[in-house]
């Protein structure tokens, strides 16, 4: 989807509001950073004044895709200077393009986003924005691996702990039934709702335990590597509890480590395509200056033999 988390659809392609509209515009409801939905080449991103002419310039700052299916995409309206990519850079699906906005011909904050065939005619491009071309608001629901361990901070002193996922099963061995205020406790996992709450398993003074995720008692946060370590030693003990939280932390902290890697890994490539792309352009420039040399020396020689 173009926007990670909600999409909201606010005019569709081409309905009886408005048959005239080439492609569908959008809102993201929880994430501005609008995304690819399909590889391809950077074909533009700017602006066009609207002195060039056309209607192009209504579009204000935006971003067209060359598809590697042969088909062109539109990202419209960004805000001015949020633009994270260049005219010849590869790009995959999920590259972050830029921010939502409201520059050229708009009114309000939105992305306006076009498909066009290989013979330049748009087409509905709702199916690949992951939408439906109707107004209504779609959810990202692709699963996405947490490379982040999580850790439950007890915000106040009403937080209960219990010895299951079950509200009559307070225990009240440790500190009276509560967990203790402003401490962060490392989850094992999240076991989701039962009996109407949701639930997570934690570690308490090296044992097992079950909280509830109240937002006026408790939330759910990342910590630093250092903090994390911290708070999982915390809770350990000599029976084990705190090499299975250490091992837990450094897992995910490979993983982070690995995401990273990939990261650096695809912006070298992107880095190498731009790069040969230049290579490319000032090949083609040369060429058209020896070219235009060529033409002169003939016109020239025409001139001397009075052809």
């Amino acid at each position: 989807m173009i926007f990670e988390g909600r999409n909201r659809v606010t005019s569709g392609f081409r309905l009886a509001a408005r048959p005239s509209h080439n492609g569908i515009d959008l809102v993201g409801d929880d994430d501005k950073t609008v995304h690819a939905v399909a590889g391809g080449t950077v074909g533009f991103a700017g602006v066009v004044s609207k002195s060039a002419g056309g209607l192009t310039w209504q579009w204000g700052y935006y971003v067209r895709i060359d598809g590697n299916d042969n088909r062109k995409y539109y990202y419209c309206h960004l805000v001015a200077g949020s633009l994270l990519v260049r005219a010849g850079q590869r790009v995959q699906a999920g590259t972050a393009l830029g921010t939502m906005g409201n520059t050229g011909y708009s009114f309000g904050a939105h992305t306006h986003f076009e498909v066009r065939n290989a013979y330049g005619t748009p087409i509905d491009p709702a199916g690949y924005a992951g939408v439906r071309n109707a107004v209504g608001t779609y959810a990202d629901t692709t699963d996405k691996e947490d490379n982040d361990m999580k850790f439950l901070k007890v915000t106040s002193g009403k937080c209960e702990v219990f010895t299951a996922p079950d509200v009559n099963a307070v225990d009240k061995h440790y500190n009276g039934g509560k967990l203790t205020e402003g401490v962060c406790y490392p989850v094992q996992a999240e076991v989701g709702s039962s009996g109407g709450y949701s639930w997570v398993r934690i570690f308490v003074a090296g044992v097992q335990r079950y909280a509830v995720v109240l937002a006026d008692r408790c939330q759910l946060v990342t910590l630093s590597p250092g903090d994390a370590f911290t708070a999982c030693v915390a809770q350990g003990d000599a029976g084990g509890g705190a090499e299975e939280l250490k091992a837990q932390l450094e897992a995910a902290n490979a993983r982070a480590d690995a995401e990273a890697r990939r990261a650096d890994e695809a912006d070298k490539r992107a880095d190498a395509e731009t790069q040969r792309a230049d290579r490319a352009e000032a090949g083609e420039k040369r060429a058209n200056e020896q070219a235009g040399a060529y033409l002169q020396r003939i016109e020239s020689a025409k001139t001397a033999l009075g052809v």
